[in-house]
């Protein structure tokens, strides 16, 4: 790969990078592709690819009704698991020796929760599938053998810098639209533009609102910093119960959805309008966006 070496205050001096390179008083390293983008800058943090794969099947999170209309909701004790044998499936994906892993997607899912022992972490995923594809990025540590070119912190002598690991490179950012058609205090999809999905035939009842953001030609996986909660009043029986955000990338775009929670309250919301209830809009979740064509996967 042709690269070149600019100095801070130097500007460029190395055109090549051979095989084996000794660079040295490198304060402020900046190392450039041909096409101007930027491939390191030692001031910065930064992240490389550390492990990528599918989803694996984990456990069904059962949902919760109220035991009786009799007691205080607000009580964990007056809820009960819903049908035995019924909830919604969960996926997960573990990073082992991790230090603050961005994850990026790949299809559908919405993160429900992280489980931690040690330096792993196991995040766990609902509305996903087996086709569901992760990249997990990490702060830069040693990692692979031979020749590479690895940059350290002066003081502490960390590595922020390993050219065997991947680097994460965001191109571009994508927030969410505001919602569908408003009906009172509800909303027909959770997203202006896009649909809603109910899987027939299924106990607990499921439905998704999705919309689909294209970017181009090739296929993106996409990192949500955070995401929020709503409600949803499906259109199978009125059926109320929560649901969280999620995003992912596919072959063209960026794809934004609401899908249940897992382990939700479950409730029949008689004389409710089906729709979305209690819509977050104060603050919006932006979604980080890198391109998956110079990306190994499997990867570790």
């Amino acid at each position: 790969m042709d690269v070149f070496i600019q100095h801070k205050r130097l500007g460029v001096f190395f055109g090549k990078l051979p095989n084996r390179l000794w660079v040295p008083l490198m304060a402020g390293l900046k190392v450039r592709k041909l096409d101007g983008t930027i491939l390191l800058d030692s001031e910065k943090i930064t992240y490389g690819l550390v492990k990528s794969g599918y989803l694996t099947q984990g456990e069904i999170w059962p949902r919760k009704r109220i035991r009786s209309l009799n007691l205080d909701p607000s009580q964990g004790t007056s809820w009960a698991d819903d049908a035995p044998g019924s909830g919604d499936q969960q996926w997960t994906f573990t990073v082992p020796d991790c230090v603050a892993p961005m994850l990026f997607l790949v299809g559908d899912g919405c993160l429900n929760g992280v489980s931690a022992s040690g330096n792993t972490r196991t995040y766990i995923f609902g509305n996903a599938s087996a086709s569901t594809k992760v990249y997990a990025f990490d702060q830069m540590r040693e990692m692979g053998s031979g020749p590479r070119l690895r940059c350290r912190n002066v003081a502490t002598g960390a590595i922020t810098f390993n050219s065997y690991m991947v680097p994460l490179n965001v191109i571009a950012q994508v927030t969410p639209p505001g919602p569908g058609t408003q009906q009172g205090s509800s909303y027909l999809t959770a997203y202006a533009g896009g649909n809603n999905e109910l899987i027939k035939g299924t106990y607990p009842s499921i439905q998704y609102s999705k919309v689909r953001i294209p970017l181009g030609g090739e296929e993106y996986a996409v990192h949500l910093p955070f995401s929020r909660n709503a409600a949803v009043v499906d259109n199978s029986s009125s059926l109320g119960y929560s649901v969280i955000e999620g995003a992912g990338g596919y072959v063209g775009g960026v794809q934004f959805m609401f899908g249940p929670a897992g382990g939700s309250p479950s409730t029949q919301a008689g004389g409710q309008l089906v729709g979305y209830y209690a819509m977050v809009f104060d603050r919006m979740p932006v979604a980080l966006v890198t391109r998956t064509s110079n990306l190994p996967f499997p990867f570790n």
